[in-house]
């Protein structure tokens, strides 16, 4: 069964700066990020439940080559992605309405 993803706009916003500060970095890595993000995308419509939780409820999917992880939650046959967020960041912090 494949899985339909859903972004947060604080997802979206996290996806564009990494993007951003990636590509301010060199040229190029910005898009190479993208890529990373869109094959873990991939990976997720077709088996997210093959990552732990790491809060109840929420998983996290790393991404390949970059210190980034994708926090989400499944529900019925949608993928919702609450956050993107560098592995030095405390997912601890995030506000309880998620």
């Amino acid at each position: 069964m494949a899985y339909n993803l859903k972004f947060s706009a604080r997802a979206l916003r996290e996806i564009g700066e990494a993007r951003e500060w990636y590509e301010s970095q060199s040229p190029g890595l910005g898009e190479e990020f993208i890529a990373a993000m869109e094959l873990q995308l991939k990976r997720l419509e077709q088996a997210p439940l093959l990552y732990s939780e790491v809060i109840p409820g929420v998983r996290r999917a790393l991404l390949p080559r970059f210190p980034f992880g994708l926090f989400y939650v499944v529900r019925g046959n949608l993928v919702h992605i609450l956050a993107v967020l560098h592995d030095a960041r405390n997912p601890n912090r995030w506000p309880k309405n998620r």
